[in-house]
């Protein structure tokens, strides 16, 4: 990466949506910079564990197909399927789509945290600190493909918590009770006799304690798993958060990259979501 280029397009995050749309459009002959948080891909479904997914193959777009196809045919890539409905491994996301980005004619760059945008006469510049301390990025067109709208944040589009779940993976549970756990919105028994779980969270006054909440939860629904003998396997680096925000789009230089359709997709619908992206872009 340099950072006195001016790159066609700078993407942030490596979220489903991210990487895909960075690929397309360097083999479209773009200059692309993706940027992450965490020093891994995935989006939702790998940092919050958003593993429960709906996909219908054949409707998706040629890229989108061709990473659902590589994840099922990876061992352990699909934890459960039931027709159109699958639990991801989210560990085997990670690895193909880092097969994928070395794969691809991009550069990335993982823990960077973005704080300014400045849009120029013929670019934006980007503001950003990360292992290499803090330092400016210039792009024609920023795109937020976050699954939290990060950027239009920055940009002080009104952003709004909805939902908030807690996701994680469960073994060695010989017991039920647990699955009358008050906070307990969803849970699938996946292939290898492990759970998959999803707790609901109530909404705290201040966004700022969206993690405090999920953890105090947590703690309660830890103390149900073990007195079935079970125990908490896995968990996500943080909780789901479902946002809506008042506008997609700041200008031409940056918007949304869900400001590409009309149609709002659940949470559960990323496959699709990308597939509808890469079409419309």
């Amino acid at each position: 990466m340099m950072t006195d280029k001016t790159y066609d397009y700078i993407i942030y995050s490596a979220s489903l949506a991210g990487v895909l749309t960075a690929i397309d459009l360097s083999k479209k002959g773009n200059s692309v910079l993706l940027l992450n948080f965490y020093g891994f891909t995935g989006g939702s479904i790998t940092e919050s564990l958003n593993c429960y997914q709906f996909a219908e193959v054949k409707s998706l777009s040629a890229t989108a197909k061709n990473l659902f196809e590589n994840i099922i045919n990876s061992k352990h890539g699909i934890l459960y399927r039931s027709e159109n409905e699958f639990v991801f491994n989210p560990e085997t996301l990670k690895m193909i789509l880092q097969e994928e980005i070395e794969n691809s004619n991009f550069d990335l760059l993982f823990h960077i945290v973005p704080f300014y945008l400045k849009q120029r006469e013929d670019h934006v510049e980007f503001s950003v600190t990360g292992k290499e301390g803090i330092f400016n990025v210039k792009g024609k067109i920023i795109i937020d493909a976050s699954d939290e709208y990060d950027l239009l944040k920055l940009e002080n589009v009104k952003r709004s918590v909805k939902e908030i779940y807690y996701n994680l993976f469960l073994t060695g549970m010989k017991g039920d009770k647990w699955q009358s756990f008050e906070r307990l919105n969803k849970f699938i028994k996946l292939d290898d006799n492990r759970y998959w779980a999803s707790l609901k969270i109530p909404k705290p006054e201040n966004d700022f304690f969206i993690e405090n909440a999920s953890q105090k939860i947590l703690n309660q629904f830890e103390e149900a798993v073990q007195k079935n003998e079970g125990r908490v396997q896995l968990i996500a680096p943080q909780s789901q958060k479902i946002y809506e925000v008042d506008k997609l789009k700041i200008s031409e230089k940056i918007y949304h990259i869900n400001s590409k359709f009309n149609k709002v997709f659940s949470a559960q619908e990323k496959f699709k979501e990308c597939s509808e992206i890469l079409i419309n872009f």
